[in-house]
């Protein structure tokens, strides 16, 4: 709709704007009273659950710890009464086993007393057993009517004492096999002690073998640390020493410069400053030059120190090396002449042997086998011979087969006539 700037005239049904008081009304703070006496009971309804759920808490949980530490005491002094109890019985019972161990003990020294009794009385009737029996032999070799013996088992132990015998034989063999329990317990034991020492000798000889390596190693480390103190006081520390002698040299002439070029410059000042900065500028020079150079120095020494380190090291090994090259060498020429004499030693045993096997075969056999060893010896003397016997071994293996097969063949004197034959016509076969 088109509306115009002019007033229109107002009707009695249109409704009129309601003017609203500015301040609030008395709901709102009604709500807010119900509010806060709303939440002040839930609270006080929490507080009381919480006071009946956990009300007195501490106390509860403090007596119920008491009440357990008066039951862990209780059970505690039950516990204690009953091993009181348990010691005192079984104090009783070592008591008891100390007193019977004593008796048994002299049972058993009774019982040795009366074995050691029973045995001579044993060897006594046997001693008179053998005296009976020999006296029996006699007689019946000296008279025709048999004797017999007025003394015997039966008639030297009386009847009321078979039972006591018996007892005796049964408490000796008992004794017996005590002893032989004792004897086996006692090898046992034994054998563990020896046991034991062994390992306590083996145990020593390793330790001494340890301390022994320990010191080696104790000197070998002492001569490296003098080889290499030696070494870095003569080679490294002399020649580092010419480093300050350089730098110091420098700064003399330095100083000895300037004040000869100052006395023809006095009256210049532009050229007294330009002098202090040469100075300045070669006094700082030749301390940078020294600071790097020595650093330069520093990492040489380090790096020099390492292989003069490892250089003595090298030496003290080449060192054992050669003692235990040594000593190798020395047990090597040692078995060697040994050997060599056991080699001797066996040889000659086997010669011994032969030549004995040979003169239990024949004296006529031996003849020939020695005309043949003297050929032989005579032979190989001269190198030519020996030269020619080495060509001609083949041949000779040959007539050897020959041979061997012609004493098979041949019996008796003609094996003897063969081979003496054979040493006379063939003395150079061998």
């Amino acid at each position: 709709m088109y509306n115009s700037s002019y007033p229109r005239a107002k009707f009695g049904l249109e409704a009129k704007d309601i003017q609203k008081s500015k301040g609030k009304s008395c709901g709102y703070y009604m709500r807010i009273v119900f509010f806060f006496s709303s939440l002040i009971q839930s609270l006080i309804i929490i507080s009381l659950v919480l006071f009946l759920v956990y009300g007195r808490s501490e106390q509860s949980a403090e007596q119920q710890r008491v009440q357990d530490l008066e039951q862990s005491f209780t059970s505690i002094s039950k516990d204690n009464q009953l091993l009181r109890q348990q010691k005192a019985d079984l104090t009783l019972q070592l008591n008891k086993n100390i007193a019977e161990k004593l008796n048994t003990e002299k049972e058993l020294a009774k019982i040795r007393e009366v074995a050691n009794t029973t045995a001579k009385l044993l060897s006594d009737l046997q001693k008179k057993m053998a005296q009976c029996e020999i006296e029996k032999k006699k007689a019946d070799m000296t008279r025709t009517t048999p004797v017999q013996c007025p003394v015997s088992l039966t008639t030297v132990v009386n009847p009321a004492n078979t039972d006591e015998l018996k007892t005796m034989q049964s408490r000796n063999q008992h004794l017996e096999a005590l002893m032989k329990l004792t004897e086996t317990n006692f090898t046992q034991t034994v054998q563990h002690l020896n046991t034991e020492k062994d390992n306590a000798v083996k145990a020593r000889e390793e330790l001494h073998l340890e301390t022994i390596e320990l010191r080696r190693d104790k000197s070998i480390l002492k001569e490296q640390l003098e080889k290499y103190a030696l070494k870095c006081k003569e080679d490294f520390v002399r020649s580092l020493e010419g480093i300050q002698t350089v730098t110091k040299s420098f700064m003399k002439r330095i100083e000895n410069l300037f004040p000869q070029a100052v006395t023809f410059h006095l009256t210049c000042d532009k050229q007294q400053e330009q002098l202090d900065r040469i100075r300045y500028s070669c006094s700082s020079l030749s301390r940078e030059i020294e600071d790097k150079f020595q650093q330069y120095l520093n990492n040489v020494g380090t790096r020099v120190a390492e292989i003069q380190g490892q250089s003595s090291q090298l030496l003290v090994q080449n060192g054992r090396l050669i003692e235990a090259y040594q000593q190798c060498r020395q047990n090597r020429t040692l078995e060697a002449e040994e050997s060599k004499r056991l080699s001797q030693q066996m040889r000659q045993n086997h010669d011994n042997n032969m030549e004995q096997v040979l003169r239990e075969q024949g004296p006529e056999l031996w003849q020939a086998t020695s005309c043949k060893t003297c050929w032989a010896t005579q032979w190989l003397d001269d190198p030519k011979q020996a030269q020619y016997a080495k060509r001609t071994s083949h041949g000779s293996t040959r007539d050897k087969r020959t041979s061997s097969q012609q004493r098979r063949s041949s019996r008796g004197d003609k094996t003897q006539q063969g081979a003496l034959g054979a040493c006379k016509t063939r003395p150079y076969g061998f």
